[in-house]
């Protein structure tokens, strides 16, 4: 007889009965190589994603089905009757009432991250004098703990709206990617219940998920799109409390002897910027930062033109030299906004976010850092 092995970092716990049992070690893949691979003194800690599934069962296996998506509102005290199914090829809306059954990955003992999905183990430590009160001493404990549990729960029964829809083929097999391509597909559909019922009958999202479709509409629910980070994972820095202070005061001092237009200006493009930055929609955090753009530069003018010469006056060069780069991007966003593309790469996001950072920082402080100046060259001038 073969002896099992197992991973004792690992279980699979049961919400039901509360009994954790141990995983066989050929069932846990990546678990030494991260371990192996995880370096301190980072600036920033590195994201790890976490990825299972639910529903799945031996006649519908993760993986055999179509990428689909998952949405079901609770009406507001309103009852279909009679209930009422309505089936497409592509898509299946059942009116009804009975018990909703959802799922998510909980990370215990984590913060919200400023990006929706995201979650770091926070480290946490005391600042005490030191040295006879001329210095301060950080005390901490270095948490490296991460504690993720596949919860699954169920809704008592209620009045829902439940929507399930097949991704088009095409749309790359990321969570996020699937997440946007399923609430832009059936966005024309819920619309159309939002302006001829009104809001009672798409009330509270009981939940929203993608997974995947059989034929016999049966759901499996991928658990996925989030992310966890180690704050432990950082370097240590220091802030002078007292620079802070004289440079946000300085900061202060300058936007009070700008005029009106100006800080309103600023202020619509620094909403954009945070509408942005707490974005997981691809698309729109491309978008919202072109709008940071937008707001600083163009006003209400459509020619990009004056984002051409601020651009090329902050990195020293010619006009036309980020003509042709500005031009790309500013397709991008316009093909997004009228609906002519839909998906937007990573990378087409991190460029936009650089001109976003770099020209609001430019609008706030009065100019921009070395670091900035060569990123936005990076993007603009490779």
């Amino acid at each position: 007889m073969i002896e099992k092995s197992y991973v004792p970092r690992v279980t699979i716990h049961n919400v039901e009965t509360g009994v954790g049992t141990p995983v066989e070690a050929h069932m846990v893949r990546g678990l030494d190589e991260f371990s192996e691979a995880w370096e301190p003194q980072l600036e920033t800690p590195s994201p790890m994603l976490f990825e299972g599934w639910q529903m799945s069962d031996d006649e519908h296996p993760p993986g055999g089905g179509r990428p689909g998506y998952r949405i079901v509102y609770k009406t507001l005290r309103t009852i279909v009757v009679p209930q009422a199914r309505l089936e497409m090829p592509n898509l299946l809306v059942t009116f009804t009432n009975g018990e909703v059954t959802i799922g998510r990955p909980i990370f215990h003992g984590t913060l919200d991250s400023r990006q929706s999905g995201h979650f770091i183990v926070p480290e946490w430590g005391s600042v005490t004098p030191d040295d006879g009160g001329r210095g301060m001493q950080y005390e901490f404990t270095v948490n490296t703990d991460v504690h993720i549990e596949a919860a699954q729960d169920t809704y008592p029964a209620c009045n829902y709206v439940e929507v399930l829809y097949v991704l088009n083929d095409g749309v790359p097999s990321t969570y996020e990617a699937s997440m946007s391509a399923g609430r832009a597909g059936i966005a024309p559909f819920t619309a159309t219940l939002d302006l001829s019922y009104g809001d009672r009958l798409l009330g509270p999202i009981l939940t929203e998920e993608v997974g995947e479709l059989f034929d016999d509409w049966h759901w499996n629910r991928r658990l996925g799109g989030r992310t966890v980070a180690l704050e432990s994972q950082a370097k240590m820095r220091t802030i002078s409390g007292h620079q802070l202070v004289d440079a946000l005061r300085s900061v202060v001092d300058r936007q009070l002897g700008l005029t009106e237009q100006s800080r309103a200006s600023a202020r619509v493009a620094a909403q954009w910027y945070w509408e942005a930055e707490s974005q997981s929609d691809p698309g729109l955090g491309f978008a919202s930062y072109w709008l940071v753009l937008e707001a600083l530069e163009l006003g209400e003018n459509a020619n990009i033109r004056p984002l051409r010469l601020a651009f090329s006056a902050m990195l020293g060069c010619n006009e036309d030299d980020v003509k042709e780069p500005l031009g790309r991007l500013y397709g991008e966003r316009s093909g997004l906004l009228h609906g002519n593309i839909r998906a937007v790469d990573a990378n087409e996001v991190a460029k936009v976010r650089v001109l976003a950072g770099a020209l609001l920082h430019k609008h706030l402080l009065g100019d921009v850092s070395d670091d900035r100046v060569k990123e936005v060259r990076h993007v603009l001038l490779p």
